[in-house]
């Protein structure tokens, strides 16, 4: 089985909204945790909105869990994981040194959905080689191993047209790599998402 719901924004449309809310009601959600580990973490706006979208959508317990210093396994008692987003590579660093990648994995393989959020759907994919082409400096812990969750064949690289305003040349950059390297990137804007549901991919905009 394979349930994901992968974000660039959140719940930040009514289409996502009503997808996610589906989702949630054919698997019969009743608990969900939003692993907070990278920046930023619960106490942020951004998380604290998607608690209360979590909730809005009759889920019964919403809780954080930061896998940078808690317990892992508490994973297992939930029936929805919801990956946040922050930096890509801080993030992957920490997962896979509290075992979630191998946690989240088995999640997946038993039919439990997984939500993401911007760099939590880019870590569910098959690599974060994209961000270290992109971004170098921002390994911050000289990972040489950039190999991601793989629960998804697909490379997303979110926020794209916001970040287009602040780099004109993201575009070509992207577009370069994905010449030099035969990968397809799937760009996503804030109002947009992928709902993946076992071989079947929808793009949500």
């Amino acid at each position: 089985m394979n349930k994901l719901l992968l974000t660039a924004y959140g719940f930040s449309t009514p289409k996502i909204i009503n997808v996610a809310q589906k989702m949630i009601q054919e698997n019969k959600i009743t608990k969900a945790c939003i692993i907070s580990t990278s920046w930023p973490k619960e106490k942020h706006p951004q998380m604290q909105q998607i608690k209360r979208d979590l909730l809005s959508m009759n889920i019964q317990q919403v809780d954080f869990l930061d896998v940078e210093f808690e317990d892992a396994n508490k994973l297992f008692d939930y029936d929805l994981i919801f990956l946040n987003g922050g930096y890509p590579f801080y993030l992957l660093h920490y997962i896979k040194k509290s075992g979630v990648d191998q946690i989240l994995k088995r999640i997946n393989q038993n039919g439990g959905l997984i939500f993401a959020l911007s760099a939590g759907s880019i870590i569910l994919g098959p690599s974060i080689a994209l961000m270290q082409y992109l971004y170098p400096e921002d390994n911050q812990f000289n990972d040489s191993n950039l190999d991601g969750l793989n629960l998804t064949d697909i490379h997303v690289y979110p926020h794209f047209k916001e970040m287009l305003t602040r780099d004109p040349t993201i575009k070509d950059k992207i577009n370069k790599y994905e010449n030099e390297t035969g990968i397809n990137i799937t760009r996503l804007n804030n109002d947009q998402a992928l709902a993946v549901n076992n071989d079947t991919q929808t793009f949500l905009d």
